[in-house]
């Protein structure tokens, strides 16, 4: 079984605001792992061995109904984590967000290793898989949920890296990042909306150091009626994915923007209400649970709603400031809730104003602290290693989820995320055709229960990572062109900073054409990647 080192040995060794958010983020999500979905009986037997202590191991089945039962370590975080994970590898230095490394790689193989996921974030990855759809067209139609209806909290529980990363973690500089993440699997604006007032949440707690007040709340949500500007102003999301949307629903989205803000008004008018009576000293835990109840919180059609999720984690935040363990223990701990991503988004915020780190372990918390350092660096300006994906491209997700773990001469490699190890022995399931699962550690740190075969096929060349050179020093110089022997700017391998190079003379007219001509000898990828970038830095964007 995977080991597990405690959030404060993590924290010790890269200490700082975003560190600190992004492991109460993940505590909360740990400890409301086992509880969730979970009746009173169902959460005494899970949490039978290890005598009732939620941060140890636990065991949980995987794979469905005839799927082997499994023990998880101490500290094992869910979907919610997994996806943050996802959603930071495909953050580049400049800012950018990757959104078809995210689409086409990260959302189709974290079927192969999720936790948890719900419906709705399962079918859009399902149908992201497929080679014609795109991000910004996934209008998919399961027989458990539809693209159109994906209200749910699977985008406001991933979005934080985002706002951690952006500079000076202000709206302008995280909403349309979020947007783009949130449209790859949420069409509903509930899911859209959830998600950015999740991230006005966080960021105000990151920007101003304290909870923001509920005479506030208001306020936030009036904001997010820019979000139909955001949408008709990138380029991408206002000509391609708004008019589908708005053929598919049969209304404008800005209609339908105001509509889910109406909505918003009323649950943080209750919350507010909620919070009055903590001024007046009455019971915190019963207080939460009462206003989960009046939000819909434990009805099964709304539990799950990103609007409720925001609502119900800025309000914890608020109330449990000064106490950011009980806070999280309170959400982890309420029963027929959604437990571990509540918990786990209250965790962001609490975090991103508490001088303590949680209390408890987690697993991967070296992986997750280094991360956020990441961020963290990100939000200054600094340089910082890209994950190297493969070219999206060029990439196939695999044929089967049992697939997506093979070899590549002889060692095993996570297709798209690269290599690593086997742990322990293979774990199958029951039945005629039983599945197999198996522990596995990435080389850059983390675990992974995949779903495999048992004989691993080799990968594909296009499945590996690639193996990019970092945009720090790593600079490719052309041969001088026939200008009076006057040397050429030197041509960097990665796309970014040969933006930034040429950002730093000017965008002079006759490099840009040999600038753009070697990224489209790199690959459609990095040509493409330099294309986005060039535009946003010639429009004034970040």
């Amino acid at each position: 079984m995977p080991s597990h080192e405690s959030a404060r040995d993590a924290a010790q060794k890269a200490s700082s605001v975003v560190v600190r958010s992004a492991l109460w983020a993940a505590w909360g999500d740990a400890l409301g792992f086992p509880a969730e979905l979970a009746s009173p009986s169902l959460l005494e037997r899970r949490l039978d061995a290890s005598g009732g202590n939620r941060v140890s191991a636990w065991a949980r089945r995987v794979g469905g109904r005839m799927g082997p039962t499994v023990q998880l370590p101490a500290g094992c975080t869910s979907d919610d984590t997994q996806l943050r994970l996802a959603v930071g590898r495909c953050i580049r230095t400049s800012g950018r967000f990757d959104t078809e490394a995210f689409s086409k790689i990260e959302l189709p193989i974290f079927l192969s290793y999720e936790l948890g996921a719900g419906l709705g974030t399962k079918a859009a990855a399902r149908a992201l898989a497929r080679r014609s759809t795109r991000w910004y067209a996934n209008f998919f139609e399961a027989k458990t949920s539809s693209y159109m209806n994906g209200g749910g909290n699977g985008a406001a529980m991933r979005i934080q890296p985002h706002v951690w990363a952006a500079r000076n973690a202000k709206p302008e500089t995280y909403l349309s990042t979020v947007l783009r993440d949130t449209v790859c699997t949420h069409g509903h604006p509930r899911g859209i909306l959830g998600a950015a007032l999740h991230a006005l949440s966080l960021g105000t707690a990151l920007r101003q150091g304290k909870i923001p007040s509920p005479e506030r709340w208001p306020g936030m949500v009036a904001h997010l009626s820019l979000i139909g500007d955001l949408v008709r102003r990138d380029e991408v999301l206002g000509e391609r994915w708004l008019p589908v949307w708005q053929k598919q629903s049969g209304e404008s989205f800005a209609a339908a923007v105001e509509t889910t803000i109406g909505e918003l008004q009323k649950q943080v008018q209750l919350a507010r209400e909620a919070s009055e009576h903590i001024l007046r000293d009455e019971n915190d835990a019963r207080l939460y649970s009462d206003l989960v109840r009046a939000l819909g919180g434990f009805d099964r059609k709304t539990r799950g709603a990103g609007t409720i999720s925001s609502v119900l984690a800025l309000w914890l935040s608020w109330t449990y400031a000064r106490r950011a363990k009980e806070g999280v223990m309170v959400a982890a701990s309420l029963l027929e809730s959604d437990t571990d991503t509540i918990a786990s988004m209250a965790g962001a915020i609490l975090g991103a104003i508490s001088r303590e780190s949680p209390p408890g372990a987690i697993l991967d918390s070296e992986l997750i602290a280094k991360e956020a350092s990441r961020f963290e660096r990100m939000s200054r300006g600094e340089q910082t290693a890209n994950f190297p994906h493969p070219d999206p491209m060029r990439w196939e997700a695999p044929s089967s989820l049992s697939d997506a773990l093979g070899e590549v001469g002889g060692r095993p490699v996570v297709a798209g995320l690269g290599p690593g190890k086997l742990l322990d022995k293979p774990i199958s399931g029951r039945g005629k055709n039983p599945g197999m699962w198996q522990w596995f550690l990435t080389d850059f740190g983390q675990h992974l229960l995949i779903k495999r075969r048992a004989k691993l096929d080799e990968l594909s060349e296009w499945a590996q990572p690639r193996v990019r050179e970092t945009a720090i020093g790593n600079v490719r110089t052309l041969p001088t062109g026939g200008d009076g022997g006057q040397p050429q700017l030197a041509i960097p391998a990665d796309p970014e900073e040969g933006i930034r190079s040429l950002e730093r003379q000017g965008f002079p007219t006759g490099e840009l054409g040999r600038f753009l001509r070697f990224y489209a000898s790199q690959g459609a990828s990095a040509s493409a990647a330099f294309a986005v970038i060039l535009s946003e830095r010639l429009r004034g964007g970040n």
